[in-house]
């Protein structure tokens, strides 16, 4: 074996550098009363999202890597869990690439009784909490508004022979 097989592929710095930045996010939850959880890796229950692989096990067939700690999560608030999050694995077995790894950290959480403004706050304060140098307001803007400016067609009265034409090109 050479010696760079054996290596990791991330760098001492990197690995700092990553650790900081999870400990900036659990410190921005804590300071939220906002409860970490951890939930499992593996389910019975497939990918919640149709669009989304999830990985089967060779050993036991039935069970699945999950790729999104939402169903747990959301049993969790079901059983009046209050606000939480989890900061960890997840794994999608169709995306792959340059900028895609099939196992990657996943943040995600959830505030019983937030509108979704008062989410959109609570991720620009997120980034302002965890970025170097924050930007002084993020712009927000409805997925329907880009839509119009990018493809030039508004997604909600568009025909679906529009909407094929613009994802064709």
């Amino acid at each position: 074996m050479k010696e760079s097989e054996w290596r990791p592929s991330a760098s001492r710095e990197v690995l700092v550098e990553r650790a900081r930045l999870l400990a900036k996010i659990r410190a921005f939850f804590a300071q939220r009363d906002t409860l970490e959880v951890d939930t499992p890796v593996l389910s019975q229950a497939a990918a919640s999202e149709p669009g989304l692989q999830s990985f089967s096990l060779t050993q036991q067939p039935t069970r699945r890597l999950i790729t999104s700690p939402e169903y747990a999560m959301k049993r969790l608030l079901a059983s009046g869990s209050g606000p939480i999050y989890r900061l960890g694995p997840a794994f999608r077995a169709d995306e792959a690439g340059r900028w895609h790894n099939p196992e990657f950290c996943m943040l995600e959480w959830y505030r019983p009784g937030a509108d979704y403004h008062g989410l959109m706050d609570e991720v620009e304060a997120l980034v302002n909490a965890i970025i170097s140098n924050p930007p002084k307001r993020i712009d927000r803007q409805n997925e329907a508004e880009i839509f119009r400016q990018v493809v030039e067609l508004d997604p909600h009265t568009a025909s679906i022979t529009a909407l094929k034409s613009a994802a064709e090109k």
